[in-house]
């Protein structure tokens, strides 16, 4: 049996990367406080990916790993921003990024475990967009996490973010399943990588074509 591990943003999430810039720019918040292009040489040591081409600021990467609570989060963008802005601005602009599961998605997954297959989540995510995911995304949709996935990895619960490889290592460990009989489906060609090194089949999703999760997941399914 193979085991398919999806990543969240980008693949099973749509992910409006532009909205948090003109958030910020409307709220008068430095959007490098939260994101950034990922360097061409690759990332620096510890930092952690958001999506293909986007990485994440040193204080995400912190907070994305759990060194960080939401209010310690919060209060440190707040310190670098105009001294208008609020606590609920900041949410705002941090939340602008989050769009929508598709319910199709859903059901995909749903489709598979019911031929078998292990299904399981590993995100870069952090608490205040989890917990507002798992509402807006997963229950107002009649769906819970244990509907969908057999285990699910969040970074600031496992304190460990991709492309760091033991993020990899841990999942396959609890999966219980070789290396070799996981698939992983990213939308950062970074993390594709590094789940390769380390053994796991991989396959990167390119957000720009239309429906390609159902391409990659279409042999699976016939």
């Amino acid at each position: 049996m193979t085991d398919i591990i999806f990543d969240l943003g980008g693949v099973l999430l749509d992910l409006n990367m532009e909205g948090v810039g003109e958030a910020c720019k409307r709220l008068g918040i430095n959007p490098e406080l939260f994101f950034v292009k990922t360097p061409q040489g690759g990332l620096d040591e510890g930092s952690s990916t958001v999506c293909n081409g986007i990485s994440a600021s040193q204080a995400i990467t912190a907070y994305q790993v759990g060194m960080m609570t939401s209010e310690q989060f919060l209060t440190l963008v707040l310190k670098h921003s105009d001294e208008n802005v609020t606590r609920e601005m900041v949410i705002e602009a941090w939340d602008a990024c989050l769009g929508t599961i598709p319910r199709h998605r859903l059901d995909m997954i749903k489709e598979l475990r019911s031929r078998g297959f292990g299904t399981h989540l590993l995100s870069n995510t952090n608490d205040l967009h989890w917990e507002k995911i798992k509402q807006r995304c997963f229950s107002d949709e009649g769906y819970t996490c244990t509907d969908l996935f057999d285990h699910v990895f969040v970074s600031h619960e496992v304190h460990l973010a991709k492309p760091d490889p033991e993020i990899y290592r841990h999942a396959v460990r609890q999966i219980g399943s070789p290396a070799s009989q996981c698939f992983f489906i990213d939308d950062s060609e970074v993390n594709v990588a590094a789940a390769q090194h380390e053994g796991l089949q991989g396959a990167w999703l390119d957000i720009t074509k239309k429906d390609h999760l159902h391409d990659i997941l279409s042999p699976f399914l016939s």
